[in-house]
């Protein structure tokens, strides 16, 4: 693809977002992205002076790819501004560290518990936030002393099953390198349901990168991915995912882009948005099908990877909630006897309500005998990490602006724990609440682990 300008492709989602208008009142609270689009455009018709590229430069670091707005033309300008802008200034060394945990878990082990002791004391935690820039007082998540990866070569869970239904487990550089606790669990849940669990070698889903505009780093983990996931579909493994991120990435963003690359009409929420099918649905166009798109607003931010291929990952790959709850249905016995005492929240993460499979945990804890958990939390409410975003010392409280109408709504429910299937929210929620945080895989597992305390730093 030629290069362009940043600022091109934020003006062009500036023209298309001001033209439509619908997101001055949708995103208005769970957002700081359009309202500062808005204000600049405001200001613009009340006669000001008109928008310079800087202040559009500005707007690529307002976008942590929630995916709360309903257009995939936002999130694919945004993602083509942040590649060009690091390709003309370079990557930060804080975004580097940041976006590239699969570099430091990859450490040999020595190396990652010297690490893990350092990061634990409170004089060396705040030494790398100043070199780094990060906000002091938010503490670093500390790597496990041994991954996921050590322990399923331990298990024999990285040779693949002979036979019987058989699922290959994506992790998730998080849970792989800093919560190994949760896809332990994920392992005994899947183990308990009947089925062989094998965790083939992998990349970082190439989000993290992605938000950073790291394109080179990002393409490479992506097109590994689509080989070694297909091939293991093609081979009669069910491929499984616990990381609402990764699976948001796999399951939307790679299919939004490939959209945009072949014409295959957008995603069906854009689709019910608009009231009716796209125009390359009952519009015949004569042309091949990979050189025109539903949009002509936004182009495809992965032009080397076949986008049938990326079709066909995002619809065969299954979040892990979504896939226990299959096997669950009907099968008591797949659930633990009790849940943890007292009164729990549930908060569905915004990469898991954007990939629209239905609340499957909150189904599967609510099955739990004499476990008491609800809902909190509106279809626009954001933690507001952003990923590792919050770590950053400029974005540090603009994250705590987009979680405060949440953690708000959190205290007013005084629970006795927060269950949440993101790790990025549950960084977030043990920085900024005083309650105990766990995934709903570690309750299905039988394996909630009440020591840990709800606030960190």
């Amino acid at each position: 693809m030629k290069s362009g300008k940043p600022q091109e492709y934020v003006r062009r989602m500036f023209a298309g977002c001001t033209d439509c208008d619908i997101c001055r009142f949708l995103m208005d609270e769970c957002c700081l992205l359009f309202p500062r689009i808005f204000q600049l455009y405001d200001r613009e018709l009340d006669g000001g002076p008109p928008v310079e590229d800087g202040e559009l430069l500005e707007l690529t670091d307002l976008c942590t790819l929630c995916g709360l707005c309903p257009c995939p033309d936002v999130r694919a300008n945004l993602l083509r501004a942040k590649a060009e802008r690091v390709r003309r200034e370079g990557l930060r060394p804080q975004a580097r560290l940041l976006s590239d945990l699969q570099s430091v878990g990859a450490l040999r082990a020595p190396l990652r518990r010297a690490a893990s002791l350092l990061l634990q004391g409170r004089a060396c935690s705040a030494a790398v936030a100043r070199l780094f820039r990060l906000q002091p007082g938010r503490r670093l998540p500390v790597p496990a002393a041994e991954d996921f990866f050590a322990w399923a070569e331990k298990r024999g869970l990285r040779k693949e099953p002979e036979a019987g239904p058989r699922a290959a487990y994506f992790v998730g550089c998080t849970a792989a390198y800093l919560f190994p606790e949760v896809a332990r669990a994920a392992v005994a849940v899947l183990e308990r349901c009947g089925v062989s669990v094998f965790v083939p070698d992998q990349q970082c889903c190439g989000m993290p990168t992605a938000v950073e505009g790291d394109e080179k780093r990002t393409l490479e983990r992506v097109r590994a991915n689509l080989e070694a996931l297909l091939g293991l579909r093609g081979a009669g493994y069910d491929v499984v995912c616990s990381c609402p991120t990764c699976g948001y990435f796999f399951r939307v963003i790679l299919k939004e882009n490939a959209c945009l690359a072949t014409g295959c009409g957008g995603s069906e929420r854009r689709r019910r948005a608009r009231g009716g099918p796209a125009l390359t649905e009952i519009l015949p166009l004569p042309m091949p099908p990979r050189t025109y798109g539903p949009s002509w607003l936004a182009d495809d931010f992965f032009p080397s990877l076949d986008p049938e291929k990326r079709l066909k990952l995002a619809h065969g790959i299954h979040d892990l909630g979504e896939y226990v709850r299959g096997l669950a249905h009907g099968d008591l016995r797949v659930l633990p006897q009790r849940g943890p005492g007292g009164r729990w929240v549930y908060f569905e993460p915004c990469h898991q309500r954007e990939q629209e499979n239905g609340g499957s945990y909150l189904e599967l804890l609510s099955r739990i005998p004499g476990f008491q958990v609800v809902r909190v939390g509106s279809s626009t409410d954001c933690c507001g990490m952003g990923g590792s975003l919050g770590f950053k010392r400029e974005f540090h409280e603009i994250s705590l602006h987009l979680g405060r109408r949440l953690f708000e709504k959190i205290r007013a429910l005084q629970p006795d724990g927060i269950v949440t299937d993101c790790l990025s929210c549950r960084l977030q929620f043990r920085h900024n609440l005083p309650y105990p945080v766990v995934h709903p895989l570690e309750i299905l597992a039988g394996s909630v682990p009440f020591a840990l305390q709800g606030r960190e730093g």
